[in-house]
């Protein structure tokens, strides 16, 4: 049995390959689309049986609807389907886009009970997630909903500083080392309600209402300082949530705000003392969560590569 796991028509591409209930291949790239650099390989190794894509494409059009992207919505070129119709024999399995970020960390780390914690800029409706690992099984156990997004919100600052965001995100948190987080930390902390991740302002188009003027490096490090000091607020805010509902020492951490090595050191770190996560715990590694979660096996058979945003404890 050869089963594929699939991300791709978003920030690059990456496919999977569990050949017999192993991880045998997975491969990323920098395209979109789903091209010969991943799929030939891959089709070396056998033709898949089934496809796990990693997010639930119809949900994502109800949500692009919702938040005005109407062209977006209604272009049907971005449909997994029409790219899968040369593998139209094998059945495509859709998984919901926070569920492959928890089972790609859940079941490759080690722990059997453990908490996880998903954080990204947005899935099909869902920005963040905790979920309660135990006995190789998930379940939800609390959610934030679009457009309550703290990786949107860390993306919209990233390109105020004049930076591509969903790229350059480490270098705004390189800024804020050179900041005072002081200075603009009202302004920023406005944004954001009493609760956690209660945002009062929808950062999915940018910044559109900033006031104040940027005109020179030390202003742009001060308000990425700012920006970093409200994003670690709020991420302490969500491993209390995660600490109340899972009485566990043990955190898998996945989606793309845990990349942030300088919230990770200060705050995640001291409050777990056993930690998981992959190399790249954003979409790339959802290719493998997306066969995982409906699979339910663990991975033990791949050497992963270091990771460097977090100190994994095992």
């Amino acid at each position: 049995m050869i089963h594929w796991g699939i991300t791709a028509l978003n920030h690059g591409s990456s496919l999977a390959v569990f050949k017999d209930h192993k991880l045998v291949m997975h491969k990323t790239s920098p395209c979109d689309e789903l091209d010969s650099e991943l799929t030939v390989p891959a089709l070396n190794l056998g033709s898949p049986d089934r496809i796990f894509w990693y997010e639930r494409p119809w949900i994502k059009k109800a949500r692009q609807i919702r938040a005005g992207q109407f062209s977006t919505a209604m272009d049907l070129s971005t449909l997994p389907s029409r790219h899968l119709r040369q593998f139209r024999y094998a059945p495509v399995i859709y998984t919901p886009h926070h569920a492959s970020h928890a089972a790609a960390g859940y079941y490759t780390s080690p722990f059997d009970h453990c908490a996880v914690i998903v954080l990204d800029a947005i899935g099909e409706f869902e920005c963040a997630t905790i979920w309660e690992g135990s006995n190789d099984n998930l379940r939800k156990v609390w959610s934030r909903s679009y457009p309550n997004s703290l990786g949107l919100f860390y993306s919209a600052f990233t390109q105020l500083l004049g930076l591509k965001p969903i790229k350059d995100e480490f270098i705004l948190q390189q800024m804020s080392d050179q900041g005072d987080p002081r200075r603009f930390y009202n302004s920023v902390r406005r944004y954001f309600g009493h609760w956690t991740l209660d945002l009062k302002y929808n950062f999915h188009r940018g910044v559109q209402n900033w006031y104040c003027d940027l005109g020179n490096l030390q202003d742009q490090c001060d308000l990425a300082a700012a920006v970093q000091r409200v994003f670690e607020v709020q991420i302490e805010y969500v491993l209390d949530e995660a600490h109340s509902r899972i009485k566990t020492d043990c955190l898998v951490y996945m989606g793309g705000c845990a990349m942030n090595s300088k919230a990770n050191s200060r705050y995640v770190e001291p409050k777990y003392k056993y930690r998981w996560s992959l190399p790249n715990p954003g979409d790339p590694s959802s290719s493998i969560g997306a066969v995982l979660y409906h699979t339910k096996q663990r991975v033990n058979n791949w050497q992963w590569e270091p990771v460097k945003h977090l100190a994994i404890n095992v």
